[in-house]
């Protein structure tokens, strides 16, 4: 039987953090941090759990996820969950280096970039849109197609960044040791 997880976060939270990223990820971005400020206020729903009582740590923690950050919102989704996750555990007391959760942040958001920008813009957007487009034709003031493609594509999309989210944080620091 496996065994249960230690966790300080509560799931709700984890949901909470999921929502902030997949909505306001392409809100706020600059030349200097690109997607670092979305990624930063993606932790804040789990900021008072890691370090309910110690500000410095708080503040330690959300400069060093407001860093330099830019991958595809949904793919790149996984790498939050996994951030999360090992801040978590160095709350808890392991060993984590500061510099060790941000270089596989920035190890992983270039592969996942490129994956996701493939699948999303060159795989899944065409074939929804040329789908949609040939609903919306099929009919004089047919409207169900474009409807159709928005209830998908937002289904798609939060659907899949909570999902790769969840995976992440579930999979840990173990996963870069795997």
């Amino acid at each position: 039987m496996a065994e249960e997880k230690k966790t300080l976060i509560p799931k709700k939270h984890l949901l909470r953090s999921s929502l902030i990223w997949e909505t306001w990820v392409q809100t706020c971005y600059n030349y200097e941090r690109m997607m670092g400020q979305p990624c930063a206020h993606t932790f804040l729903p789990v900021v008072e759990d890691l370090y309910p009582n110690d500000k410095e740590k708080q503040i330690d923690l959300m400069t060093r996820e407001a860093e330099f950050f830019n991958v595809h919102p949904e793919f790149g989704s996984c790498i939050l969950g996994l951030a999360i996750s090992m801040e978590e555990e160095k709350a808890m007391g392991v060993d984590i280096p500061n510099e060790f959760i941000t270089n596989i942040k920035t190890s992983l958001m270039g592969p996942l970039a490129g994956v996701g920008d493939t699948i999303y813009q060159g795989v899944l957007i065409p074939i929804l849109l040329a789908l949609c487009i040939d609903i919306t034709r099929a009919g004089s003031g047919n409207v169900w197609g474009s409807i159709l493609y928005a209830v998908l594509m937002t289904a798609i999309t939060y659907g899949f960044s909570y999902w790769n989210f969840m995976f992440g944080y579930n999979a840990g620091s173990d996963a870069i040791m795997d």
